[in-house]
């Protein structure tokens, strides 16, 4: 009798994961990724949320960048309020400059700490914080694998399990 109920417990739960990743993927679909930043020239998916100044999301892009010629990242970057106005003044640098990808390596890598930024005001950022509603993002780094339906919280070396790096956060 109990191994009856487990079986049907076990059979409950992997029904309910796989009705999750496809609520996920069903979620992607309507997120604006033509409105995120864009980088990487490879095959592999990855969607993330960052935020200039957080130390987790430059760690996660630490390894990240590294592999760009095996990945297609799109990335929503997310101003903290409570982090003051020279991290609104990142994002805004980052979404709006001409050359996005470049801004968001300089900001994650640490060359913006300290200077004085005075950005151009974009309504892309906008996208990016309705992106942020929709998925009901609670911190950063958040990550979402598109194909797998798998949304992985915070700087988890997870992330690279699933895209077939072999690393981790250093």
């Amino acid at each position: 009798m109990f191994r009856a109920i487990g079986f049907l417990i076990a059979s409950f739960l992997f029904s309910f994961a796989s009705l999750y990743e496809e609520f996920i993927k069903q979620q992607v679909k309507e997120l604006p990724l033509d409105k995120a930043v864009i980088t990487g020239k490879g095959n592999k998916e990855l969607i993330i949320f960052v935020n200039p100044d957080c130390p987790h999301c430059r760690k996660e892009w630490k390894t990240l960048r590294k592999y760009l010629d095996r990945l297609k990242l799109y990335v929503f970057v997310i101003p903290f309020k409570a982090w003051g106005e020279e991290n609104l003044k990142k994002a805004y640098y980052i979404v709006c400059s001409q050359n996005p990808a470049k801004a968001l390596d300089e900001a994650l890598t640490g060359q913006l700490d300290d200077k004085t930024l005075n950005p151009e005001k974009c309504k892309k950022l906008e996208y990016h914080l309705k992106a942020a509603e929709m998925v009901g993002l609670r911190g950063v780094p958040l990550n979402i694998l598109p194909k797998e339906g798998k949304i992985i919280e915070g700087a988890n070396p997870k992330v690279f399990e699933y895209l077939g790096i072999k690393t981790h956060l250093e």
